[in-house]
């Protein structure tokens, strides 16, 4: 089997990364835009020692879940990976990409699936990032490509958004931000959605506020903020149930999300956060009362403030997991409960497995339906000492 070759594919399951996983003479195939009970010819792209990458020639069978995408840029977009499959698969594709994950990854034989909670498949995402092409036309980028493709309308984004990428596609809004972006070929895009009919464009538009669960938040519109409004107030309220104690860590806390929420349920809270300039605003979204530490999460786990006794730790790391330093401090430092919030199945079934392995007990695994028409998903797990 050679790069190039043609050959007849049955896909099994879907694998992290939203590709459909199917086997040549038990080799591992893996094929972008496929549907577990797909039947294909598929070209093979590129050869590895144990496994290969293909394109979709034709579907000789297609799975019952394939439906016909709405979006006309669906396929060369890298943005949406699953919009081929009706929704009631996608979620039942991700609960079993989730426990794949902990029983390969994290070596955790008796993962089960976990409950995900839905969402509305469209007209979700509050937050987005578009690139400028050579052109300055407004865009995305390609799939499996640096390039930059130009778009005209995106259904995944709530309406603000949409009708703000209609009204600015072309080179409108290269003309409207171009200066102000200093050279940027790239900026983020904010629209609270609700009441809220504004679209917040990085490079025009800067600090800006919103509620969220009953709280007030304030973070700028090119820093970090979830994309997903709709689903956070379930993500908050896993994360805090239940808990309560004299002192917990907010770690990895951005502009104090979850931090606002957890100051009022211990007598102390710990935020860190890298960033300076969230954690200036984590400062006035969480309060006076909390202490705060700018510093890497490697560097905090050696100041004092990390020698103190935590009855709750929740940690909300990038899509790279915990950094060694940090599953060494809270295997060392033993708190009762951690909580930990997720954008990524693989780094959090290695984390998992090293907790389990480390003295806790995983008490609960929650998935949350941030990111329809893609393979991403949010999650929530709570390890208990043992």
């Amino acid at each position: 089997m050679t790069a190039g070759d043609s050959v007849e594919l049955s896909i099994d399951r879907l694998v992290a990364g939203g590709d459909g996983l199917g086997f040549i003479d038990g080799i591992a195939c893996f094929v972008a835009l496929a549907a577990p009970g797909d039947r294909l010819l598929v070209r093979i792209r590129e050869t590895r020692r144990d496994y290969c990458k293909a394109d979709i020639v034709r579907i000789l069978e297609p799975a019952s879940s394939r439906v016909v995408p709405p979006c006309p840029f669906y396929g060369a977009c890298g943005g949406c990976t699953l919009m081929h499959m009706d929704y009631k698969s996608q979620l039942s594709g991700k609960r079993r990409i989730v426990a794949d994950a902990f029983r390969r990854t994290g070596a955790l034989p008796d993962a089960e699936e976990p409950p995900i909670t839905p969402l509305a498949p469209w007209g979700y995402r509050n937050r987005a990032q578009f690139h400028f092409g050579p052109d300055g036309a407004l865009g995305y980028i390609r799939r499996s490509s640096n390039e930059v493709l130009p778009i005209a309308s995106c259904p995944i984004l709530v309406e603000p958004l949409a009708s703000w990428l209609t009204d600015n596609a072309g080179t409108k809004a290269f003309r409207l931000l171009g200066k102000a972006l200093k050279g940027s070929s790239r900026f983020i895009a904010f629209a609270p959605g609700g009441d809220d009919e504004n679209a917040y464009i990085q490079g025009k538009d800067g600090e800006l506020s919103l509620e969220l669960a009953g709280k007030a938040f304030s973070f700028h519109v090119e820093g970090f903020f979830q994309s997903n409004l709709s689903l956070v107030p379930a993500l908050i309220d896993e994360a805090c149930r239940g808990i309560e104690g004299a002192r917990a860590a907010d770690l990895y806390c951005g502009v104090g999300l979850f931090g606002a929420f957890l100051r009022e349920r211990f007598g102390a809270l710990v935020c860190v956060e890298q960033d300076a300039r969230a954690l200036g605003y984590a400062c006035r979204n969480v309060g006076k009362s909390a202490d705060y530490a700018a510093l890497s999460m490697e560097a905090w786990t050696l100041s004092a403030q990390a020698r103190a006794s935590f009855d709750y730790v929740l940690v909300d790391p990038p899509r790279s997991g915990l950094a060694p330093a940090v599953r060494a401090w809270l295997l060392s430092s033993r708190p009762p409960c951690i909580g930990y919030v997720s954008c990524d199945p693989v780094s959090l079934a290695r984390d998992s497995g090293e907790l389990v392995r480390g003295g806790y007990r995983l008490e609960r695994l929650s998935l949350y339906d941030f990111y329809p028409q893609t393979a991403h998903v949010e999650s929530y797990a709570r390890f208990i000492l043992e």
